[in-house]
């Protein structure tokens, strides 16, 4: 490619100087010419031999031809360090680099519904479990008023162990605070806001201490079954018709 373009460089360069040499050719002609008669009084009355004119006009071409060629190649050799080097840093800034991140893709409306719905799906996935396994919907929708505390404790136990089975298989729960319930604690400065929450006479700023009233809950494991895309996730439990 590089060769290619020094030939036509070199070519282009030739042309136009010999424009360039042609014309002033031309024009140092008519400016001898103007001069002939001058010039030949002057060897008339010299002691030089005739062909001196001749000489001296041999000279001037000579001379003339010279100094195009000289002007020429000068041209070329730049031109061509110059494309060459033109081409060399295009080449450079043609390899490939570091690849850059990608902008990050903001979500469309679309994208926001979608996930929202999902939450949605896996939230009520989970509540149909704890549904299935210990009835805890039906237990939570009874009216309990026309029970007595001795039927409600006994139904409440049965619930309990069911839920908390089905809560166990799914989801590993631990204790925010390692103290008992019941106990003075000291809450650090840059503390977790979002792992303690600090309720009565809070001014001031910490350390501060106080009675842990709940230990909270972190989960660590969470393994929930998948939904099948054919399922209805706002069908927490579906209608159960006995056929006789």
């Amino acid at each position: 490619m590089e060769k290619k373009i020094s030939n036509q460089l070199l070519l282009w360069t030739v042309v136009w100087f010999a424009v360039l040499g042609i014309i002033i050719a031309f024009l140092g002609h008519m400016e001898m010419a103007h001069h002939q008669g001058i010039i030949a009084k002057y060897f008339a009355s010299s002691s030089e031999q005739p062909g001196s004119a001749s000489n001296k006009e041999y000279i001037y071409w000579v001379t003339l031809t010279v100094l195009l060629a000289v002007i020429g190649l000068l041209q070329f050799l730049t031109m061509a360090r110059t494309l060459k080097r033109t081409i060399a840093e295009a080449a450079v800034k043609a390899r490939p680099g570091k690849k850059q991140r990608p902008a990050a893709v903001q979500p469309t409306g679309q994208d926001k519904m979608i996930s929202a719905m999902e939450e949605q799906a896996r939230s009520l996935h989970l509540l149909s479990l704890l549904q299935r396994e210990g009835r805890l919907v039906d237990f939570l929708q009874e009216d309990l008023r026309p029970y007595d505390d001795s039927q409600i404790g006994a139904a409440v136990r049965s619930i309990q162990e069911s839920c908390q089975k089905a809560l166990n298989e799914f989801i590993t729960l631990n204790a925010v605070m390692e103290q008992e319930e019941g106990e003075e604690v000291t809450i650090p400065p840059g503390f977790d806001v979002n792992a303690v929450r600090l309720t009565g006479n809070v001014t001031g700023s910490p350390p501060f201490k106080g009675i842990l009233q709940h230990r909270g809950w972190r989960v660590s494991k969470f393994s929930m079954p998948s939904l099948s895309a054919k399922q209805d996730p706002n069908i927490i439990a579906p209608a159960e018709v006995e056929i006789g």
